[in-house]
């Protein structure tokens, strides 16, 4: 099978989330997957152009998104159709006025006879689509040309990372989230590919690669190094205007951040959210490229795609996954982000990736750590890591518990993922997967008890696979998939 596109691979973990959970706005889509807000927008205007998903709008409420395949018929008959809305007409408006060069918002307004706060509202619209630009010092909006519509901003990324220029040929982007960006490189000595991930340099940035480096173990992401650079993210033409404005830089990342409902009524008021220095020093960490894929595009293509579930291979892949985190815990870590988009596959063998959110299970005394603020992704998280600020090593059991249920059943559509996850959340689980797994369903009930003490140790998953499903080292030689 052919190797998908990192381009590809988004508008399919996209497509996926819409099944299991339905309608949803970019906020939900953009936190749970781990990517950049205007990265999902960008995404989700591609597949909406292709036919693939469709876009609702109701009482000045945000956007809804929702694949086509659930349209319901009054909506497939207004897609056949469409009408212009008001938005739309606007937009068209505002993007002609900008055909004549940079406009503040103000200038903007007053040409459309429209409140600023209005004006603004469709600008930063337009920034979500790819569109439009603002200047964080002179509060001057832009149209991007065709080059940076079409996703120049992953290009630049790539092209101007100074950190792997002098030792790296930058192949493709591989992922793009909240705790950095990850390159698939080649050495230009060794000729190897690896995979190069680059975070803030902060106080955050170095638990995980003092985690990578001391954890050598099979069925964890292999770390080779890492090392400090600056970057700057400015492209030629971000450059020019720079040097055209009074010492402004134009600002292209605060999507994430701000909307429209915002400050920045008015546009003389001072950005003093926005940092105006574009150079910064980031960590570069050098790892193993997992060619395999993730566990979320192996679970995908069996709900999805007909491909078939072969219990003694699932079981091999779980076994893996709990070998791993069994070797984590016993290094005093706990992962606390054990998700499907987390485990890869390299070489026929499990991987767990992604330690941005490892922390010590006790400080250095023995005794238990307050965590400052939760941490994790929502859907997998621990009842203990979403509400409590103590917890240990037991919080990674949970997910796993939902993660082998997820490879064991088949889910079809958002609509039975929603319900079956509220249940399986709460340790119940549907009856016929109780007839049908009933060793799988008594260990799964376990790992997912709302008490950590009630759920097993994860060596105690490892020997429990191995006497009720005979899986004997022999078995677990062979390669996983």
């Amino acid at each position: 099978m052919a190797k998908m596109s990192a381009e590809n691979e988004i508008e399919m973990r996209i497509c996926d989330y819409l099944r299991r959970h339905g309608r949803s706005t970019v906020q939900d889509i953009f936190k749970e997957l781990k990517l950049e807000k205007s990265t999902v927008n960008r995404h989700l205007y591609s597949l909406q152009a292709s036919k693939q998903v469709f876009k609702t709008v109701e009482d000045n409420k945000r956007p809804v998104w929702d694949l086509v395949e659930s349209m319901n018929d009054e909506q497939k008959a207004k897609q056949i159709k469409p009408e212009m809305t008001r938005d739309a007409i606007e937009e068209k408006h505002v993007k002609d006025l900008l055909k004549s060069g940079g406009l503040k918002a103000s200038h903007i307004a007053s040409k459309l006879g429209q409140q600023t706060q209005s004006t603004n509202k469709l600008l930063y619209g337009l920034m979500e689509k790819g569109e439009v630009r603002k200047c964080s010092k002179s509060h001057m909006w832009t149209l991007k040309n065709d080059q940076e519509r079409n996703g120049s901003g992953s290009d630049r990324k790539l092209t101007s990372v100074s950190g792997m220029s002098q030792t790296f040929d930058v192949i493709e982007e591989l992922g793009d989230g909240g705790y950095g960006f990850v390159c698939k490189v080649k050495h230009k000595i060794d000729d190897k590919i690896y995979a190069v991930k680059r975070v803030e340099f902060n106080s955050e940035a170095e638990p995980e690669v003092k985690a990578l480096a001391r954890l050598d173990h099979p069925n964890i992401v292999r770390y080779f190094t890492c090392w400090p650079d600056s970057d700057n993210w400015m492209s030629n033409q971000e450059t020019n205007e720079k040097s055209n404005t009074t010492g402004s830089s134009t600002d292209t990342d605060d999507t994430n951040e701000r909307s429209a409902s915002d400050d920045d009524v008015a546009d003389d008021e001072d950005d003093d959210d926005v940092s105006d220095d574009v150079t910064r020093t980031y960590l570069f960490i050098q790892m193993e490229f997992c060619e395999g894929g993730t566990l979320t595009s192996w679970i995908g293509e069996r709900n999805y795609r007909g491909k078939q579930r072969i219990p003694l291979e699932i079981h091999r892949i779980f076994y893996e996954i709990s070998s791993g985190v069994e070797y984590i815990h016993s290094n005093n870590l706990i992962h606390r982000d054990l998700k499907p988009d987390n485990i890869l596959f390299n070489d026929g063998k499990v991987k767990i990736g992604d330690f941005g959110l490892v922390a010590a299970q006790k400080n250095p005394s023995g005794d238990p750590i307050e965590r400052s603020k939760r941490k994790g992704t929502p859907t997998y998280m621990s009842p203990e890591q979403e509400n409590l600020r103590n917890y240990d090593e037991k919080t990674d059991i949970f997910p796993l518990g939902l993660m082998w249920f997820e490879m064991l059943w088949k889910i079809s559509s958002g609509m039975e993922r929603a319900e079956i996850w509220t249940n399986l959340r709460n340790q119940k689980l549907p009856d016929q997967f109780c007839e049908r797994y009933p060793p799988e369903n008594k260990f799964i009930e376990k790992m997912l008890s709302v008490t950590p003490e009630d759920r097993p140790h994860a060596k105690d998953i490892r020997l429990n696979l191995e006497t009720f499903f005979s899986l004997h080292q022999n078995s677990l030689s062979q390669k996983t998939i």
